[in-house]
């Protein structure tokens, strides 16, 4: 694996944040087409690991005050809904 001597930690927590993102779609596709219901159980299990692994990544981020999540005013929320019309 090829890991760039510049990368910071933020960087690193922000790619596996959007790395376990895309595979937590890949199995909610997956589960949702198999017809196997082993082979669903079993993505599911997985699919239940990714969330475990996705929590702990993102309160990593949250103690380091990296994924802290800014409020909307309501003229920015009126703004985007006016924008959807």
């Amino acid at each position: 694996m090829y890991i760039d001597k510049h990368l910071t930690e933020k960087d690193l927590l922000t790619d596996l944040i959007y790395s376990e993102r895309q595979i937590s779609n890949s199995y909610n596709s997956t589960i949702m087409e198999s017809s196997c219901l082993e082979l669903r159980q079993i993505l599911l299990k997985c699919q239940s690991n990714i969330e475990q692994i996705q929590s702990t990544v993102l309160e990593a981020a949250e103690i380091r005050g990296w994924n802290s999540v800014k409020l909307a005013s309501e003229k920015e929320i009126e703004s985007i809904v006016n924008k959807c019309k």
